[in-house]
Order: C-alpha cells, then sequence, then structure tokens
C-alpha cells in the first residue's frame, strides 16, 4: 500500500509539473504575438470651458443616452450592406457608444456655459429640464460611396416641473473616411458626431429660452 501511495504521489507531482509548464507556455505565446493586439479608440473631447456667466439660469439634467442593442457593445460596428453588420473583434472604443455621446454632449453643453448648470443623472439636486436621448446609428459603412462613418441621435427635451416634453427631433449626419483603415473610420465618426451635435445643441438652448419666462431670458448680444 505504501508502495502504491508513494507512486501515486509522485504522479500527480509530475503531472502539476507538466500542467504548470504547459500553461507558462501558453501565456508566453500569447505574450509574444500569437493573438492581434486590441487597439481601443475614443472620441475628441471638447477643451475645459471658459469662464463666463451661464446665459440662462437654469440647471439641465442629462440622461445616460440609450442605445439600440447592437451599440450596446464596446466593438466598432461595420455594415457591409443595409443588412449585413460585422463587428471588428480588436478595434473597441474605450466605452460603448451611448456612453461616449453622453460625456461628449455634458462637456460640450459645459463649453459653451449656456446653464447654470450640467448635471448627469441620476442626481440628489433638482433640475430644471432634462435632456434624454437614444442612439440610432454609430457605425462604419462600406456600401455606398466609399467607407463613410454614420450617427444618428433621437433627442428630447423635458420640463422637470410638470414631465412635459418641449421638443423632440431625430438627426442623422455622415462624414467619409479619409485615408483607410480603422484609425480613419474613427476620425470619419468623430467628424461625424461633431457635426450632429453642431445642429443639435444650438436648437436645445433655443428651446429652453422660448420656455423661460421673459424677464429672465438673455439679452441679445
Amino acid at each position: 500500500m505504501r508502495i502504491v501511495e508513494s507512486w501515486w504521489n509522485g504522479w500527480r507531482v509530475r503531472m502539476g509539473r507538466r500542467l504548470a509548464l504547459g500553461l507558462l507556455a501558453a501565456l508566453s505565446s500569447v505574450a509574444c504575438g500569437s493573438l492581434p493586439r486590441t487597439n481601443y479608440y475614443t472620441l475628441r473631447l471638447p477643451p475645459p470651458p471658459d469662464t463666463r456667466d451661464p446665459q440662462v439660469n437654469v440647471v439641465l439634467g442629462i440622461e445616460p443616452f440609450r442605445a439600440t442593442g447592437v451599440l450596446r457593445d464596446d466593438r466598432i460596428v461595420f455594415y457591409e450592406s443595409p443588412t449585413e453588420l460585422h463587428f471588428y473583434e480588436y478595434h473597441r472604443w474605450s466605452a460603448d457608444p451611448a456612453t461616449m455621446l453622453t460625456d461628449l454632449v455634458a462637456r460640450r453643453l459645459v463649453q459653451r456655459a449656456v446653464f447654470l448648470e450640467v448635471r448627469r443623472l441620476p442626481a440628489r439636486e433638482p433640475v430644471d429640464y432634462i435632456l434624454r436621448a437614444r442612439v440610432l446609428s454609430f457605425e462604419e459603412v462600406d456600401y455606398a460611396a466609399g467607407v463613410k462613418g454614420r450617427v444618428a441621435l433621437e433627442m428630447s427635451l423635458v420640463r422637470s416641473r410638470d414631465r412635459k416634453t418641449l421638443w423632440s427631433e431625430t438627426r442623422q449626419a455622415e462624414s467619409a473616411a479619409e485615408g483607410k483603415g480603422v484609425a480613419a473610420v474613427v476620425n470619419a465618426l468623430d467628424a461625424a458626431s461633431a457635426r450632429l451635435l453642431d445642429e443639435l445643441l444650438p436648437v436645445l438652448v433655443a428651446q429652453v429660452e422660448r420656455d423661460l419666462p421673459q424677464g429672465s431670458q438673455p439679452s441679445p448680444p
């Protein structure tokens, strides 16, 4: 019995060593580049805001943007036809598109210094208006007139005191990729996002100003 136990213990030690060596070899293979490197990308954020007085004395709350199921993923999406889509496995966003666009809109509104304060919701303090949005498109498009980036947003503005929707609009912007590769597509999506927000955010601000009592509206420049 002791001989059998001794043999069994020795076999377990030898197998343990072989398994450990195999694991080390696998890890070494991965470290040496057997798998492609994963690249991460993000959108350009605006510079820090200037110190300026707000144009309207109200607080805007921004809810986390929603997105379709395909866009609740950090992998970059590309369409080869209107009905055929794929993901880049090794080219990913730093966060999912809805999160990135929520942060981009908040930073842009703070940088514009329109509102007394811009708060990310949920927040403990009350807000005067709520901005909601849904990301409808945020992808590379390959099947029409060259490679381009396409971004589409549905935005709505809600007055907090009575939950009335004051404004709702859906817009889409596209930008051609200049150059080749995923980096060119990322730049195209960044440009399309900037163009879309340049169109939507002034409309949002105008809706808030229109809703304010006459005495609290900003003086014309």
